[in-house]
């Protein structure tokens, strides 16, 4: 058990250093447009003057197999100006309303139908007739994949004319280039996106393909014969995955480190118990002239291949069980054999530590020397080490800065600091060596209870004092376990939620779907959406001092179907909150509740935006805030039509966006580019905390392990002494359930205690370091602790399952003792 917990720590923390990477570079090219994820090379206002099929043969022979050219030029259309779109595969992923000739020029279906034209009819172009090939449906949020390089070219913008942008045609590229020569048409931009459709998983396989992309980089441009503008999005992936894999080893190895300390603190203990069931053996060999060295190297020779054994079980163990650990469920190719060679270090690490402790014991206990105990050894025994650690914790905290993560804008990855790593572990250590003090002084008092009226309760108390350091030892390693566990949950749990808080705030759900049609008409949502979508209506504001604000406008019957509420976030539950905008006053002015930090209902005079407002209730943050410093959130129907001309429409859904759009377009409510609240706020910082202290998981594990082995242990070793204890208890009366009752009520109260100390603790640490560990303290709203609920009945039943097995076990083997073992004891 003690190879298997060395080499588990440490071949985890090469799984998860790769997982971690493996997560970011997945992210990476999960929040990019496919054909992005590679070389994009383009001209503003141009065009390439040669064909790009010598560059593809470049891209191609260096692994992008993957390669769309996109190519727009500007003309006079109909009435307005249209863009001209020249791209590969295009025709294949327009939806046909009528017609499908290819060497035509597809058009979309408002323009078809205001225009009255059908595939076969002339559309002008710069003037000149341009044969219509057919009619695709207007495109609407969200688009599909192929589309999301050139989303702002084929989504359509109701606005038209100089204030908006224009309508999109679709053209093959022979036709372009007809056009170029016979209309005049006006190059707006081309790009050549370069990309491979080879999995992206690891933080290997970005860096591979990022090499590629470099090696590829200058053939490209030279095949064109051109100087265009190059971003290799490639190596920015590789880029984003090994900072990534940099600060999580960064943050972890000082974890890994302590925690093999602690696991060679075993390996002390182990070589103890060696000398203890070797000591005749020991003894006779000393006499007969054999060396401390020797002697060591025979406890090395004999547990030797155990901890081997241990070991390689450890390193099994930590590839099973890192796709449910770590962030991601694969690997860099590099990531088991740096595994196993830690877990082969951890193995000669431990071995010397055993022949070294073992001979120094050895000659301490044959060898004539003083025996006094050392200054330096008498002041580590009486030495409050949890004292030591509290005062530590609070040095931290009042030397630290106010945020303990800086988020770097260059790569947006966190630094985080060895400190606020520490801190909560120095937290737990002193909250469980308090316990555990105060364990032991209960545990020696313990002698003098007299309560033979209930002699299972007694009994257990007297056994637990009996073997006091075992019980203190296993008290604090079972509470050290389980606080950093629920601390590391309950952080990583903390820093997802803050990112879905910050993100639901600046949208105000999942998905909004910006509309532009004018606020002055209805606040309802087509009927086949209701349910499942709300509209709201906003201006922003500039008022005292510069603060930005927003005036938010609600329909309280339908704002909870589509909004996302939280209800840590007002002290008021949505609903009441909602039934006060519903309610008029009675001097006629608009209800209005103040978000934010600021009293805007103090600058926003009346006139301003809107008229005499009533501020009904205050809450620090409100869906759809955005990035303002305040707001004021009125009912849509008490503004006044006319005072809503300015306001921007959107439709907040918590559903799949795509039916809501369809079902706006087809009510003649045409939409723009869908807002995710997923890329609403950068994610990675949250997400890198979030892994690094979810790391602490790993180190609970093993911990827990370590608690496991010395509570077995601990039965184990005392299986006569107890079989004597039975056997008496038997003599006075005590039937089989009350000796099974009095192991119960003495794990019992271990198991409870620990679970008490480690849930309470990691809770406590949670609510200290929440606002600690903020990415974006700058965004609303500010972090709330997650809950700890699941950890601690997780832990509780793991708990109440070990109690009744382990005691089952100890009762079970005490009854089949042999004579002789009683005897014996």
């Amino acid at each position: 058990m003690t190879g298997l917990v060395l080499a588990f720590v440490a071949a985890a923390t090469a799984f998860y250093v790769s997982a971690a990477g493996s997560a970011a570079a997945q992210y990476a090219v999960d929040h990019r447009c496919a054909s992005d994820n590679g070389l994009h090379v383009g001209i503003a206002t141009d065009d390439f003057h040669t064909s790009d099929a010598a560059a593809r043969l470049v891209a191609a022979e260096h692994g992008a197999d993957v390669a769309y050219r996109t190519r727009v030029y500007g003309a006079m259309g109909p009435l307005d100006a249209v863009n001209l779109l020249s791209r590969e595969g295009a025709f294949d992923n327009l939806p046909v309303v009528a017609g499908g000739d290819r060497t035509g020029v597809w058009i979309p279906d408002d323009v078809a139908d205001h225009f009255h034209l059908k595939p076969g009819d002339g559309v002008p172009i710069n003037g000149v007739l341009v044969r219509v090939g057919a009619v695709f449906k207007q495109m609407v949020n969200p688009l599909p994949a192929y589309w999301c390089a050139d989303h702002s070219r084929i989504v359509p913008d109701p606005l038209k004319g100089i204030n908006g942008a224009p309508e999109t045609f679709v053209v093959s590229s022979e036709l372009l280039d007809q056009l170029i020569v016979q209309n005049q048409v006006e190059p707006k931009e081309t790009h050549l996106d370069l990309s491979t459709s080879r999995p992206l998983r690891t933080a290997t396989d970005a860096r591979k393909w990022a090499d590629d992309t470099a090696a590829m980089r200058s053939d490209v441009v030279e095949a064109l014969h051109e100087s265009p503008a190059v971003t290799d999005y490639a190596a920015l992936s590789a880029q984003t995955a090994e900072r990534t894999q940099q600060t999580v080893r960064a943050a972890v190895l000082p974890l890994t480190v302590i925690s093999v300390l602690a696991g060679l603190l075993g390996v002390i203990g182990l070589a103890a118990q060696w000398i203890q069931r070797r000591g005749a053996e020991v003894r006779l060999l000393w006499t007969r002239g054999v060396g401390p060295a020797a002697i060591g190297g025979k406890a090395v020779l004999e547990m030797g291949t155990p901890l081997l054994v241990g070991a390689a079980v450890g390193w099994g163990a930590a590839w099973l069980t890192a796709p449910v650990l770590t962030p991601a469920t694969v690997f860099d190719p590099w990531a088991p054999g740096v595994a196993a060679l830690l877990a082969l270090a951890a193995w000669l690490i431990a071995l010397a530590v055993l022949g070294l402790t073992t001979a120094l014991r050895v000659r301490r206990e044959f060898t004539a020397v003083d025996r006094t105990p050392r200054r330096i050894a008498l002041v580590a025994k009486k030495m409050p080490w949890e004292v030591l650690a509290g005062v530590a914790a609070v040095l931290l905290w009042t030397m630290s800065d106010e945020h303990a993560v800086q988020v770097d804008p260059s790569d947006s990855l966190p630094d985080v600091g060895l400190p606020a790593l520490v801190f909560p572990l120095l937290c737990i250590v002193f909250l469980v060596g308090v316990v555990a003090r105060l364990a032991g002084w209960l545990a020696r008092a313990s002698h003098r209870l007299r309560g033979w009226r209930n002699p299972t309760v007694l009994w257990a108390l007297r056994r637990t004092a009996a073997q006091r350091k075992v019980a203190v030892a296993l008290l604090a390693v079972a509470g050290l376990a389980i606080g950093v566990i629920a601390a590391g949950v309950g952080i990583a749990r903390t820093e997802r939620e803050s990112l879905a808080d910050k993100s639901w705030t600046r949208v105000g759900s999942d998905h909004a779907v910006p509309l532009r049609r004018s606020a002055a008409e209805s606040a309802g949502v087509p009927a086949s959406i209701r349910g499942q979508a709300t509209r709201i209506a906003f201006n922003q504001v500039y008022v005292h001092d510069n603060i930005d604000a927003r005036i938010l406008l609600v329909d309280p019957a339908t704002f909870a179907d589509g909004a996302e509420w939280r209800d840590r976030w007002a002290e008021p539950a949505l609903k009441d909150l909602l039934a006060k905008l519903d309610q008029p006053t009675a001097d006629g002015s608009i209800p209005v509740i103040a978000a934010g930090k600021y009293p805007l209902s103090q600058y926003v005079k009346q006139g301003l935006i809107v008229p005499h407002t009533t501020e009904v209730a205050r809450v620090p943050t409100f869906p759809a805030m955005g990035p303002t410093d305040g707001m004021l959130v009125a009912s849509w129907k008490f503004v006044p039509a006319d005072l809503r001309w300015g306001f921007q429409q959107e439709v907040l859904t918590r559903g799949d966006p795509g039916p809501v759009a369809k079902a706006l377009a087809a009510a003649g409510e045409p939409t723009t580019s869908v807002v995710d609240a997923d890329s609403a706020t950068e994610a990675l910082p949250f997400l890198v905390v979030a892994w690094i202290f979810a790391f602490f998981v790993v180190l609970g594990f093993a911990l827990a392990a370590v608690a496991v082995a010395t509570l077995l242990v601990s039965v184990e070793t005392r299986r006569r002494s107890t079989a004597v204890a039975h056997a008496l208890l038997a003599r006075m009366g005590l039937r089989a359930r009350a000796l099974l009752a009095t192991h119960l009520v003495e794990l019992a109260i271990l198991a409870g205690t620990a679970t008490a100390v480690g849930v309470g603790g990691g809770w406590l640490i949670l609510v200290l370091v929440t606002r600690w560990l903020d990415p974006y303290p700058l965004l609303s709203p500010v972090p709330q602790p997650a809950s700890l609920s699941t950890v601690g009945l997780v832990t509780l039943a793991v708990a109440v399952v070990g109690v009744v097995l382990v005691a089952g076990y100890a009762v079970r083997a005490a009854r089949r003792a042999k004579v002789r073992e009683l005897l014996r004891a």
